[in-house]
């Protein structure tokens, strides 16, 4: 089972295991409802754009593919270039969307730029 390492700066590390193919936005959602987790979400669709984060795995470095719809909030929402592809660059330095990130392996995630 992976296991999903959130940092906070200036909080303990918060690990939690979670199964093959869970959906970050759903590690999320507990965790902020019980005050462990400073990150704002609201519709948990892809959408609203308010999960942005930022993931380290193991194979961090290579190119990935994103849908259309996570590239096209990125654009509204984290300020990434109108002309972003759907094939990016898998960095800690490239925001994500909770929602959209499916966890298939250990992973750490920032609510900050890493």
């Amino acid at each position: 089972m992976p296991i999903v390492t959130f940092i906070q700066p200036g909080l303990e590390d918060l690990c939690r295991d979670v199964a093959s193919g869970t959906m970050l936005i759903d590690v999320v959602r507990p965790l902020v409802r019980e005050g462990l987790l400073a990150l704002a979400w609201r519709c948990g669709q892809g959408t609203c754009g308010a999960c942005q984060v930022y993931c380290a795995h193991a194979l961090s470095g290579h190119w990935i593919e994103i849908s259309g719809k996570e590239r096209n909030v990125l654009i509204r929402h984290a300020a990434q270039a109108p002309n972003m592809h759907l094939s990016i660059f898998d960095s800690p330095k490239q925001v994500r969307l909770a929602c959209h990130y499916r966890i298939e392996r250990d992973v750490t995630v920032s609510l900050e730029k890493m």
